[in-house]
């Protein structure tokens, strides 16, 4: 397993241009008792959908930083009954709206988000959060920010391409590559950060030393 990681928040903020201000509340509130319990990811997740009016597939990962979120919403279906509508981020991408109300149909069928940070990366080896940003001030795509960071040499855990290359699925992601010819492997790192106060596990990606 890859020592630990450790990520200190100084700055996030996620926006939605028409965001109600009750949304904002509740997302509020959810956060705070998510830090105060130090809630696992689940059970983040589980909040969200109990206490938040409707939340997107487009903003899950970032405001409660799951990396997994696609899994975590199948494995509370059995318990939550889960309505959903398709709906487009940012002018260009797909995703879905996910409520436990039955009727959906005053949600809107677009979103706008932005998202500002200001993140301190740490680990046993040294390294900063820097070669990260420096690659996103560099390319747009969020995969090729990941094929140079691999590239480059860098170790990239699910939490990095979330929060400097803006990749909510890093897996998928990963696996494209290794379809180009990347020889990739994946172990694990633990990670902290400040924003939900928790120490978990996360995937931690590489390229394969040459044979």
């Amino acid at each position: 397993m890859t020592a630990r990681v450790d990520y200190h928040i100084e700055k996030y903020l996620l926006t939605e241009a028409a965001e109600p201000e009750r949304l904002t509340r509740q997302w509020a509130e959810v956060l705070e008792e998510c830090r105060e319990q130090k809630s696992g990811a689940e059970e983040r997740l589980r909040s969200a959908l109990l206490n938040v009016d409707y939340v997107t597939s487009f903003e899950l990962p970032f405001r409660l930083l799951l990396t997994r979120a696609p899994q975590l919403i199948d494995a509370v279906r059995d318990e939550l009954q889960i309505s959903q509508k398709n709906v487009l981020f940012n002018g260009k991408r797909f995703g879905c709206v996910y409520s436990l109300k039955m009727n959906l149909a005053g949600i809107p069928d677009e979103f706008s988000y932005h998202l500002k940070t200001r993140i301190q990366r740490s680990d046993a080896g040294g390294s900063s959060e820097a070669p990260y940003r420096q690659i996103a001030q560099q390319v747009k795509a969020p995969r090729e920010r990941l094929r140079l960071a691999l590239e480059s040499g860098l170790s990239v855990t699910a939490l990095d391409g979330l929060f400097w290359f803006g990749i909510q699925r890093i897996a998928a992601d990963v696996q494209r590559l290794r379809k180009s010819g990347m020889r990739i492997v994946t172990s694990e790192a633990e990670v902290f950060d400040s924003l939900t106060g928790t120490v978990r596990r996360v995937p931690v990606y590489r390229l394969a030393e040459p044979v």
